[in-house]
């Protein structure tokens, strides 16, 4: 499964150093802080499912949001230390599902990955 098959949106609380090295390791992958600074929740589903995007975030909003606005698919962060290298290995961890990221909603501490359909 190709990196690039899978598309990237992450939220601002993501960070500039995760997107930074998301993108060396050949990800399609858009950071809202880079972008769109200060963009509310329901901008960036939009952004997302307009663009068939998976939202990374760590906002635990974007869980109950997106079963009203049916995003391609969220990866929510719950880390006890969300310092930024937890951040990346939590992501990459979970990119391993690969193209099954699509229609659910994700979650990533750091001993597991549960997932559940977003509809």
């Amino acid at each position: 499964m190709s990196r690039q098959r899978i598309k990237l949106l992450l939220d601002e609380n993501i960070g500039l150093r995760v997107y930074e090295e998301l993108k060396i390791r050949g990800y399609s992958v858009q950071a809202i802080i880079e972008e769109l600074r200060g963009a509310s929740d329901e901008e960036v589903l939009r952004i997302a499912t307009n663009n068939g995007k998976i939202i990374i975030t760590m906002d635990k909003d974007f869980g109950y949001l997106a079963q009203a606005y049916n995003p391609p698919g969220v990866l929510l962060l719950r880390l006890r230390t969300p310092i930024i290298p937890h951040r990346l290995e939590a992501i990459l961890r979970a990119l391993r599902l690969g193209e099954r990221l699509y229609g659910y909603i994700t979650v990533v501490t750091e001993t597991s990955i549960r997932r559940r359909p977003i509809k």
